[in-house]
């Protein structure tokens, strides 16, 4: 696990716990549903970012008889589910309130006391930000890759969505600040409950890019730039002769599968051998392949499951000299 993603995911639970409270607070006392909108959505981040939590804690389990290739995807998979948090804590039930609010002409009041809140909100939340922003950079640089690149291609999916959301929260902070302040200037809880209305707008928008990432990577998502430098390393290779086939899984940010068909050049297998030797070696190369597609027949006939099987041997014993 990147230590500085788990950096992120704690300073932005903690500050979104904290902010939960304070904008809870502020609403009790001015009735505004645009601070209810964002303490909900503080409410929301901080459930979010605790399923984060737990993802990247679980996606560090070992490998096992059931998972052999580990539990790197237990981070895509929690990811998911706090897009859908997301959406129905936080977008549904703001819309909602909002709409209500607009139907009743709710008037907040307004005094100093939630105007104060927000300022303590863009403090906290603006920390949990650069931090996120910080780690993201660090990881990019690592990549050597462009900001919205990366921001669309990165394998860690934790670091992005710590980012998206906190960026999401201080947008929502202006939306609230302006909502609030035109409806104290005006008198019109017009402003206040459409502002609501765009922060729910918002954490749908925000659910369904966080769902969109996550998916990817839980259908078996290949990973593009590892392919491509495998191929870059190949094509320069003299014994390689050409790629038949490439396949790769991402199964954490940290672990990607490669599986590859090579054809080797000849001259590279048959060097310094003789021309008995050549035929024996073909013939062994040839039985070899003839074992490997009945071995692979066998599975698929008991299991037609197994679409895709890839054997290496290893271990080939000896001839051994006989008296």
């Amino acid at each position: 696990m990147s230590h500085g993603s788990k950096r992120a995911v704690i300073t932005a639970v903690a500050g979104n716990a904290f902010v939960t409270v304070a904008k809870f607070v502020g609403f009790a006392f001015s009735g505004s549903s645009a601070l209810l909108a964002e303490a909900v959505h503080s409410l929301a981040d901080t459930a979010n970012q605790a399923l984060l939590y737990l993802g990247l804690l679980r996606s560090e389990k070992a490998a096992d008889e059931r998972h052999h290739f580990g539990y790197g995807q237990e981070r895509y998979f929690w990811n998911l589910v706090s897009a859908v948090t997301i959406f129905f804590v936080g977008c549904v039930y703001t819309i909602m309130h909002a709409v209500d609010s607009l139907k009743h002409d709710h008037q907040p009041e307004l005094s100093f006391i939630p105007f104060l809140i927000i300022g303590i909100a863009f403090l906290v939340e603006g920390y949990s930000f650069l931090v996120a922003l910080s780690e993201f950079n660090r990881q990019r640089k690592e990549k050597n890759a462009a900001f919205i690149a990366f921001l669309r291609e990165s394998n860690d999916p934790t670091t992005v969505a710590v980012l998206i959301e906190d960026s999401v929260a201080i947008l929502g902070l202006f939306l609230a600040l302006a909502g609030m302040g035109f409806a104290a200037y005006t008198g019109s809880s017009v402003f206040d409950a459409s502002a609501a209305l765009a922060i729910g707008g918002l954490m749908g928008l925000l659910a369904f890019f966080l769902a969109s990432v996550n998916k990817r990577f839980l259908i078996n998502a290949a990973d593009p730039k590892m392919d491509e430098q495998v191929k870059e390393i190949w094509k320069g290779d003299e014994r390689v002769q050409r790629l038949q086939r490439l396949n790769s899984i991402v199964i954490s940010p940290e672990t990607s599968v490669l599986m590859a068909e090579l054809e080797l050049r000849e001259e590279e297998l048959f060097t310094d051998m003789s021309r008995d030797e050549v035929v024996q070696a073909v013939h062994f190369m040839n039985r070899l392949d003839l074992i490997r597609r009945s071995l692979e027949e066998e599975v698929r006939a008991a299991t037609p499951q197994a679409k895709h099987i890839f054997i290496e041997f290893v271990g080939l014993p000896e001839k051994k000299d006989h008296e």
